[in-house]
């Protein structure tokens, strides 16, 4: 199938971040105009190893969320929509969950969200994945950016 070039006018249509752990994935996409979509985060490194505990594991998915965001120009502040999908989810609690995602996002203006329980995820060491939808700001640079830092705190992304 061949599909037509983006129109002339007004630039590209879709502009990709490439993920750099993930091959054939972006871990984002902005549309031309306002979103940008972040496919699902875990807190898997560039050696697949996930951390221990729950609450170790559910922050490196957010520090993955914030890092895609910060590449693609956004921060978490940008953030309208989250998911989250949790293996084993009434074995997890519901506060740490809370309190994890409250260091990434401002409780005061949180995003739409959902908690998801799933079964199984794609690795059998990974229980938790987050993906989002962010509202690019205006003037946003869509040059990807590189590399993952170590996670930063609220705001600071």
């Amino acid at each position: 199938m061949h599909l037509p070039p983006p129109p002339a006018a007004g630039g590209t249509i879709l502009t990709r971040t490439p993920s750099t752990t993930i091959p054939g994935i972006s871990d984002a996409v902005h549309i031309r105009g306002d979103l940008l979509f972040v496919s699902g985060q875990t807190a898997m490194d560039v050696h697949g190893e996930v951390p221990d505990d729950f609450a170790s594991e559910l922050d490196a998915a957010f520090a993955h969320v914030a890092d895609a965001l910060r590449r693609a120009g956004a921060t978490t502040a940008h953030l309208a929509r989250i998911t989250l999908y949790v293996r084993d989810l009434p074995d997890r609690s519901l506060e740490t969950i809370r309190a994890v995602r409250d260091r990434w996002i401002d409780p005061a203006a949180p995003p739409a969200s959902a908690l998801i329980g799933v079964t199984a995820l794609f690795h059998p060491a990974v229980r938790v994945e987050i993906d989002a939808i962010a509202v690019a700001p205006s003037g946003l640079d869509r040059a990807p950016k590189g590399g993952r830092p170590s996670a930063p705190e609220r705001g600071q992304e």
